[in-house]
């Protein structure tokens, strides 16, 4: 009765057992039998590999969502965003990396160098892709790189198509280039699949696009379209054709390929477009811009294209152009910014193309009044937002200079008049205030007006049958009246921090008390003005002989400003010459006079007016005999053996440099007698005096290490190594021993010889691309605080280095944040001291991070083998020198 049971009992623990030990013996990544295989891949697959891809997609998706099209410009072969987008991604990307390194780490099958599990390098490729959209792309190249070496699969084909992409995005064309040509020869060979072939057509199309190459770009879309699946990018593809042969000059072809788009039944934006094109793309010499001109008025007169009214009359303003019609052109651009409601950038294409109008004719001062309307609405992600700004800026500053000039001489010539003529002036200005607030408060009694007759008509409607119901935020009546008495309040004002201000008005006329002199006088304490007080315009008239002094030197530095304007930012030879020479003769003896005679100098013999070159050449050399540019002039060669003294200081401070890390302290103290010869910067003698004081860290005198700290921060304040040598003094108390020293100054006294060497499965490689990375233990920091306050400190004191930051994991219980690139080791190491010895990180945090700086070919083993002790012993002996 009792011997079914326990059989039954023991059966079910021998089921168990055999099932536990097959789970356990398939669990092996060592063991190459189909159980561990189908394993392995089925939970590479469905558990880890398929969340890692969903998160990339996600990313890609929301990413695609956030680009914005400028049709302005050629479209994008492939949506990338703006900066900011692609932030917006990361944690999408971060986590895709993550979950796919855990799908490698658990599930590679590398066994003798063969991997059996196909979904790993599918999980590296995806991990490449995550560097690449996180816009850290060296990191990006490094994995595509390996897994070209590791995998023959399609992936390795799909990665050099990501490298050609990644070069393009650090603009290094001439290696995509190698790159594209060797696909060429893979899609040749019949090598690459439907998709690969699709990327690699666009991508190379991406090439030819960035290298201006508009024809080249559009065959290489021809030939990738046969492999677009999905009906919306070729749609797109196709347009993009369209405008590279309308930029590349090929308008026939181009009105072709736009009419091919509308053929293709596409969005009502991108018809829009097309037909915007056709009108566009049409070739001058063959005519034919009436029926443009007609075709462009039928749909400005169509309902349906009410809010695309300003880009009409925007492409009527460039086919006016493209007639040289500028007048007219200029009529259709003001209707363009004035119908345009919401949409900004157009708006700001209108005010720039105005812009460049005035500034080729030129006319700066309206020129500057458009470009600072333009920089108001265009947005930061704008293609050549940057250009842009700088010229807005210089015809600010221009114009800024202008208004100096023209203020001073009106103040003058009203110092020569009677104190009757002076009133009645200020008088006259009075009534002209007094007339234009009459006529605004018209216009805002008729605005009004007119509001409250709309609003009777919908309270009429709505009493008829009509209605307008729901919160009160959502009657567009209420919003109507809400931005009338806005708008009479306050004016015209941009969405932006400190509105309130954002429209500030000058005083009327030449007499605009608030105007900025670029600090280059003292302030004075700000006084609320009345602008109907007649004393208002009379108080600032010169009427004392110190006052006109005055007066006179804001002309004087105003009229040399200007003429260094036009000489170095505008290129304007002939104003900048006029300019100068006002300096000379309007203002003999002035601060200026000497710069300006060897501008204009130079200005006369790069525009080959030899005759008016040695005029002013012969007035410098019997005014300024001795000066500097004297010898310049008098010596041909003067200014090249100066440059060639600088380059031997520069030489000397680089050896002193590497001599440095080699301990050759005796190295520096001899290149520094040598630079008594030579003429150096203030900031290679900086540089130069805080090596050898961190030279003397390093000896056995404390006291003479402090005292050469103290001379770098008396003697060389403003300049690069001011701020670490500032630091570093602080820091230090007197030591009781040298260890005490060793600790303040991060370095051991221990030193290798110069030709000591070391065996390492690492390269000593001082000359090639180096990164500076940071190994955090994140039980004890948190990673993304690390970060953070990595990439604070790198916008505050290494903007202009093009920085980029990555996190990333590393193993159990650590993150790898990487900064890249640095040249070379010496620029690494420079990074690397000043990180060291800031005050960023607190004791704690400190406490939990190894940082260290990497040689590129360094890189990928350190990652993948994560060798941490052997590469910290060979970072102290080739770096440190420990």
């Amino acid at each position: 009765m009792h011997l079914f049971p326990k059989l039954h009992k023991r059966v079910v623990i021998l089921l168990f057992l055999i099932a536990f030990g097959t789970l356990q013996w398939s669990c092996s990544t060592q063991k190459n039998s189909f159980v561990n295989r189908t394993y392995h891949t089925i939970n590479a697959k469905y558990n880890g590999f398929f969340n890692a891809r969903e998160s990339y997609r996600e990313g890609v998706k929301r990413l695609s969502e956030l680009h914005n099209d400028n049709y302005e410009e050629i479209l994008a072969v492939f949506k990338y965003g703006s900066e900011q987008d692609a932030a917006s991604v990361r944690s999408n990307m971060d986590v895709a990396y993550e979950k796919a390194s855990l799908v490698i780490r658990r599930h590679s099958m590398d066994i003798r160098g063969v991997e059996y599990n196909k979904w790993i390098d599918e999980s590296y490729f995806l991990i490449a892709r995550s560097h690449f959209f996180k816009r850290d792309y060296t990191l990006a190249i490094l994995t595509f790189e390996y897994i070209i070496r590791q995998y023959d699969t399609r992936r390795s084909h799909d990665s050099k198509v990501w490298i050609a992409k990644s070069y393009h995005r650090q603009d290094r064309f001439t290696q995509a280039a190698q790159m594209l040509e060797l696909l060429e020869d893979h899609y040749a060979d019949g090598l690459l699949t439907e998709e690969t072939a699709a990327l690699f057509r666009l991508a190379y199309a991406e090439h030819y696009m960035l290298r201006g190459s508009y024809e080249l770009a559009a065959e290489q879309l021809q030939k990738g379209m046969p492999y677009v699946k999905n009906r919306h990018d070729r749609v797109r593809l196709t347009f993009i054709q369209g405008q590279l042969y309308h930029h590349s000059g090929n308008f026939a072809r181009a009105q072709q390929t736009y009419q091919d788009v509308l053929r293709m039944r596409p969005s009502f934006q991108m018809a829009f477009q097309s037909r915007i094109g056709m009108a566009m793309a049409y070739d001058p010499s063959v005519g034919g811009s009436g029926y443009i001109r007609n075709e462009l008025l039928d749909m400005l007169s169509d309902d349906r294209n009410r809010l695309y009214r300003d880009q009409i009359y925007y492409a009527l303003a460039q086919l006016a152009m493209r007639q040289n019609d500028v007048p007219e052109a200029i009529r259709l651009y003001t209707l363009s910014y004035e119908a345009s409601e919401e949409n900004n950038l157009q708006k700001a294409l209108s005010f720039l193309r105005l812009g460049e109008i005035y500034f080729e004719k030129p006319d700066y001062v309206n020129a500057g009044t458009y470009y600072d309307s333009t920089i108001n609405y265009l947005p930061a992600s704008f293609e050549n937002f940057e250009h842009i700004r700088r010229r807005q800026m210089v015809l600010s500053n221009l114009v800024q200079q202008l208004r100096v000039i023209e203020h001073e001489d009106s103040l003058q010539r009203l110092a020569a008049l009677p104190k009757a003529e002076q009133e009645a002036v200020a008088d006259a200005i009075i009534r002209q205030l007094r007339e234009e607030d009459r006529r605004r408060e018209q216009e805002e009694r008729e605005r009004v007006a007119s509001m409250r007759d709309a609003g009777r008509m919908a309270r009429d409607t709505r009493g008829m049958g009509g209605q307008e119901t729901g919160w009160y935020f959502y009657n567009s009546t209420t919003i109507a009246n809400g931005k009338l008495e806005f708008f009479s309040r306050f004016g015209d004002r941009r969405l932006e921090d400190m509105w309130r201000i954002s429209n500030k008005q000058m005083l009327a006329g030449d007499f605009d008390m608030g105007f900025d002199f670029d600090n280059e006088y003292p302030e004075e304490e700000e006084e609320e003005l009345d602008a109907y007080d007649r004393e208002t315009y009379l108080r600032n008239i010169p009427v004392t002989e110190e006052q006109m002094a005055v007066s006179n030197q804001r002309k004087i530095q105003a009229w040399y400003n200007k003429a260094l304007i036009f000489k170095d930012q505008l290129r304007d030879v002939s104003n900048a010459i006029h300019s100068f020479d006002a300096v000379i003769n309007t203002f003999p003896g002035s601060p200026f006079e000497l710069n300006a005679f060897y501008c204009l100098y130079y200005l006369y013999r790069e525009s080959g007016d030899v005759m008016n070159a040695d005029l002013v050449k012969n007035r410098l050399l019997a005014q300024y005999p001795d000066s500097e540019y004297a010898k310049i002039i008098g010596d041909p060669n003067y200014a090249d053996k100066v440059r060639e003294r600088q380059r031997l200081a520069e030489q000397l401070y680089k050896e002193s440099y590497q001599a440095f890390f080699a301990g050759r302290y005796d190295v520096i103290r001899q290149n520094m007698r040598a630079l008594d010869t030579l003429d150096v910067s203030r900031d290679i003698a900086a540089r130069f005096a805080y090596l050898n004081a961190l030279s003397f860290g390093r000896s056995d005198d404390p006291y003479l290490f402090r005292s050469e700290l103290q001379s770098v921060v008396d003697n060389f304040g403003e300049t690069p190594v001011h701020g670490p040598a500032s630091i570093l003094l602080a820091s230090l108390d007197v030591p009781d021993s040298m260890d005490d020293l060793a600790a303040d100054t991060g370095r051991d006294q221990r030193r290798r010889a110069p030709d000591e060497t070391m065996d390492s499965p690492f390269t000593y490689s001082p000359d090639k691309v180096h990164f500076f990375i940071m190994i955090i233990n994140t039980a004890r920091n948190n990673p993304t605080d690390i970060s953070n306050k990595l990439n604070e400190y790198n916008n505050e004191k290494f903007s202009g280095k093009d920085l980029t930051g990555s996190n990333i994991f590393f193993e159990q219980g650590k993150q790898l944040l990487t900064v890249t690139n640095f040249p070379n080791l010496e620029d690494a190491m420079d990074y690397y001291s000043a990180v060291m010895q800031s005050e960023l990180f607190s004791q704690r945090e400190i406490a939990n991070i190894e940082a260290f700086v990497i040689s590129i070919d360094n890189y990928p083993a350190f990652y993948q083998d994560k060798k941490l002790d052997d590469y910290r012993l060979f970072f102290d002996f080739y770096y440190l020198g420990i």
